[in-house]
């Protein structure tokens, strides 16, 4: 049995990266540290470009991150705003809903504010293995039918 119990604090100790937006290495330690690199990452829905299961955080980076950021002018500024952690183990692991709030400038000098559920599924060494992500996709199709360059 393992020794590690999952937390609100872990949680939130873990999504910190992702506020940063200037110093990239410290930005990349969310998907280094804290993500397993063969994630199950599932944008989920029904009727926009975006939805999918990818089986690698470069699968998804290049089916969602990749094509949002080419309209950004910048890395999405993603702030924690609820954290629900399931205080029992599941058959699979521990299951968190974190709430985030996005923030970028879009090329067209509008803004990107979006907001997220990202259900996260742990493992025993505290390193998220699945995720399965809630937008509004409705901006993000606006913002997918914009000029990339």
């Amino acid at each position: 049995m393992s020794a590690f119990k999952l937390t609100r604090s872990h949680v939130i100790e873990a999504f910190a990266p992702l506020q940063e937006t200037a110093d990239m290495a410290r930005r990349n330690a969310f998907f280094s540290d804290s993500v397993v690199p063969d994630v199950k990452w599932t944008v989920a829905g029904q009727a926009h470009s975006l939805i999918g299961t990818q089986n690698s955080m470069k699968e998804h980076a290049d089916a969602t991150f990749n094509k949002i950021g080419k309209r950004l002018d910048g890395p999405i500024k993603f702030v924690v705003t609820k954290v629900i952690v399931d205080g029992d183990k599941a058959d699979d692991g521990w299951w968190t809903s974190v709430e985030l709030k996005g923030e970028a400038t879009r090329r067209t000098g509008m803004d990107y504010n979006n907001e997220y559920v990202w259900l996260t599924r742990f493992n025993d060494q505290g390193k998220i293995v699945e995720i399965r992500s809630y937008f509004d996709t409705l901006l993000s199709e606006m913002v997918l039918a914009e000029p990339a360059d």
